[in-house]
């Protein structure tokens, strides 16, 4: 099973050439427009309507506190938003033929908490990235941890 579940294999004929991640960016933030409002990372994970907007907020709910009263939503609302993102990059990978990252090179493939506290904890040590969007961040961080090269 991979990490990202245990829906369809791998489509066929896409191979993990390593698409740009501005492109892919530039296609996610056309298609998806986020209009949520900005919280700053804490808040993400302390509000029980979690809102996510920067990669920040993701990483807040993906590293949350294991005593907070909302830590069981927070983690599932991160664990949805990174199987959306991969179902969104699986989708998007058909139509450009190609990958902004490749799971299936790591082995063994980390589990689902693996990926969102890897994260995280990938956040921490890459602030840069804590203002761009969530989905740009998470690319970003799945480009360096699954590369396809």
């Amino acid at each position: 099973m991979s990490m990202f579940g245990s829906g369809s294999p791998r489509r066929s004929g896409v191979g993990c050439r390593g698409a740009s991640l501005g492109r892919f960016a530039t296609v996610a933030a056309l298609a998806l427009p986020l209009s949520w409002g900005a919280l700053t990372a804490s808040q993400a994970a302390d509000d029980v309507h979690f809102m996510i907007d920067t990669a920040g907020d993701l990483a807040a709910l993906c590293g949350s506190d294991p005593s907070s009263p909302n830590y069981s939503a927070a983690i599932h609302m991160c664990q949805g938003y990174i199987l959306g993102a991969h179902h969104f990059h699986e989708a998007l990978g058909v139509a450009m033929e190609d990958d902004v990252y490749c799971e299936e090179r790591r082995q063994p493939t980390p589990t689902r908490d693996a990926v969102m506290m890897e994260f995280a904890a990938w956040m921490e040590e890459n602030p840069q990235f804590a203002e761009s969007e969530a989905l740009e961040g998470l690319m970003a961080y799945a480009s360096a941890a699954f590369p396809c090269s």
